[in-house]
């Protein structure tokens, strides 16, 4: 009996995931693959009449098959290029999204020219602070996470990269102190009340890490008051929001007596928040004003 073919088995397993609902299937079903017979997407087509035995096909049918369930495609194959970084993901860990790689930018612009003290809060798999530290190697960057399952990942990701990353286990920053010159905080922002409506991918990620509260900002409103007293003086921190959760993090930050701006992403939706201290001439003059960031 003739083994299959490459590329026939690339082009069936496509119209497989997109009957059931992956919205770009063939692209999906070459990354499948060429992850699992570690090949390049272009080898799949230089080799195309690349015969496969039955223990090949059956790692990619059970990888397939994992696919069209809905399973995240970072965790059937088991990692995912964050920032130009091969990260390790899978279960138990929120998987980095394309937004949270601007975030990162908008950091690394901010830090100063000096080696600079920076924090990571919520780290999940380690993506924004190994992404830091491996653009600016000369700074001193922390992690914090609350997830032990999470925190194994985020280590193991910093042992394979190489990157000297300090982490913490706990709650948000509260066991923490400063002064950090720049804080980057992607923390769950979902709202119960868009749980129904989300994409059947998130029932496979921790709840803990995608929804917080009703509105969403649970999670947020818990940090806020906090980072005046972790920022240093010239600190910025960055945060991460929902597209519609803009006036609802400008008027926390307001509150807590932080300068906030909120700044929209490549897709033109309101997504960060610059937080800073407000500056002020001279402790209660009543004339002085916050520093627009």
């Amino acid at each position: 009996m003739a083994l299959p073919l490459l590329l026939e088995l690339v082009k069936k397993s496509a119209d497989y995931l997109a009957t059931h609902g992956i919205a770009n299937a063939r692209r999906e079903s070459e990354w499948i693959f060429a992850e699992s017979l570690g090949l390049t997407r272009m080898d799949l087509y230089t080799r195309f009449d690349m015969p496969l035995d039955e223990v090949d096909v059956a790692r990619l049918r059970a990888l397939i098959t994992r696919r069209g369930k809905r399973e995240p495609l970072a965790y059937v194959l088991g990692n995912l290029e964050f920032h130009g970084l091969r990260l390790s993901v899978g279960p138990g860990v929120l998987v980095p999204r394309p937004e949270t790689e601007e975030l990162v930018d908008h950091l690394l612009k901010e830090l100063p020219v000096a080696p600079a003290r920076v924090l990571d809060i919520g780290t999940g798999s380690g993506a924004i602070a190994l992404a830091i530290k491996s653009a600016r190697p000369d700074c001193t960057v922390e992690a914090g996470e609350r997830s032990e399952a999470a925190l194994a990942i985020a280590r193991a990701n910093a042992q394979t990269l190489g990157c000297d990353v300090r982490f913490h286990l706990g709650d948000l920053a509260f066991a923490l102190s400063g002064p950090y010159d720049a804080i980057a905080a992607n923390l769950p922002y979902v709202g119960e009340s868009e749980r129904g409506a989300c994409d059947p991918e998130l029932a496979f990620e921790p709840a803990e890490a995608l929804f917080a509260g009703d509105a969403g900002l649970d999670q947020i409103a818990r940090l806020v008051p906090d980072l005046a007293r972790l920022l240093a003086p010239a600190g910025v921190a960055w945060l991460e929001h929902g597209w519609q959760q803009g006036a609802g993090v400008r008027a926390l930050c307001a509150s807590a007596g932080l300068a906030c701006t909120t700044i929209a992403d490549g897709a033109a939706k309101e997504r960060f928040a610059r937080v800073a201290r407000c500056a002020r001439e001279a402790p209660g003059d009543p004339l002085a004003q916050p520093v627009t960031p």
